[in-house]
């Protein structure tokens, strides 16, 4: 039996699987190019994790606290979740390609009729656990940024109700997944749902957390001055953007808006998602250790930084219209 279909056109020849159908060969091609290219986002992580783990541990040895040890576990674990969703990415790309590449439909088909395979449901755990480690994450860098406010559950209740319901929606769509005949591209599902929350939640995130820093760059340096180190290190446009997690919200509406019109480029576009969701809070983590992120004392400093360059000016006001007074009355004194 041939595996190769020879056709014609415009006089050259097309070689492809006659197991694929016409209609299904774009997803199939584009599923197999983004599991293979998100293997470059994966060896980025696994540098972030390493630099992550190589500064904590010796730090630990040094002094054990606590936020270091939470620290050491929150990166371990997401950096874990991140694998496991490669290691099933792996398997869909050799494994099936291997074992059923004249399975009729292709070896998309395949893990479309059988989405409920033990492999295939270990990745999407993982992609569903890294999702909520990383918005998780991000819910405590906003309220951070936030520490300083007089209402501060003001602006973390929106996004604290998005957060419950992506847990929510999360876990019907991972129990919906597991049953036979279903997976995350049947018509009926909770996948659509679930990834427009999160996709939700993460760019209210990023804007909040964006316009946030934008101010106390604005705070900073009117008070210490545009060229100060310790001012760059906080407000360059670089630093917002790794600190708001811009990318992984980029990425999020790369893959919502394909899939929720049911473009074949959603296949290619979540398996990056998958690691970009990794890399955002592995990047903000390693400006943690290195004292280059915004932290609560950052912000105290701030607020202290602004008050005494208010009541220097406040000072230097007084002293100006004393000035003025004296001039004033040696004027009239002079006529």
């Amino acid at each position: 039996m041939s595996t190769l279909e020879n056709s014609t056109t415009t006089g050259d020849h097309v070689y492809r699987l006659t197991n694929v159908p016409p209609e299904m060969y774009q997803a199939y091609a584009l599923e197999f190019i983004g599991c293979t290219l998100s293997l470059i986002p994966y060896g980025l992580a696994l540098s972030l994790f390493i630099s992550c783990a190589n500064a904590l541990i010796p730090s630990l040895k040094r002094n054990g606290s606590r936020a270091r040890v939470l620290q050491l576990i929150y990166v371990s674990l997401i950096f874990l979740a991140g694998t496991l969703y490669t290691i099933a990415t792996l398997w869909i790309i050799l494994y099936l390609k291997l074992e059923y590449p004249l399975y009729p439909g292709g070896t998309l088909a395949w893990e479309l009729e059988h989405y409920n395979h033990p492999m295939i449901n270990l990745g999407n755990a993982a992609f569903v656990l890294t999702s909520w480690f990383s918005d998780g994450f991000m819910m405590h860098r906003c309220y951070i940024v936030y520490s300083q406010g007089s209402r501060i559950w003001v602006v973390l209740i929106l996004p604290g109700l998005l957060y419950l319901a992506s847990l929510a929606t999360g876990i019907l769509l991972l129990t919906q997944t597991s049953l036979p005949h279903e997976s995350l591209f049947s018509q009926i599902n909770f996948g659509l749902a679930y990834f427009s929350i999160i996709a939700s939640l993460h760019i209210l995130l990023t804007l909040l957390i964006g316009c946030r820093l934008w101010m106390h760059r604005i705070q900073l340096l009117r008070t210490r001055g545009i060229d100060n180190v310790s001012v760059r290190i906080y407000t360059s446009m670089s630093s917002i953007f790794i600190e708001s997690s811009a990318l992984y919200s980029t990425f999020a509406l790369l893959f919502i808006v394909p899939f929720a019109v049911g473009h074949p480029v959603a296949q290619f576009t979540l398996a990056m998602l998958a690691q970009v969701q990794v890399i955002s809070p592995l990047l903000v983590n390693y400006r943690l250790i290195k004292q280059k992120a915004w932290t609560s004392a950052t912000t105290r400093s701030l607020h202290a930084t602004s008050a005494l360059g208010l009541r220097a000016g406040e000072a230097s006001i007084k002293l100006d219209e004393r000035a003025r007074q004296s001039d004033a009355g040696s004027d009239s004194a002079g006529a």
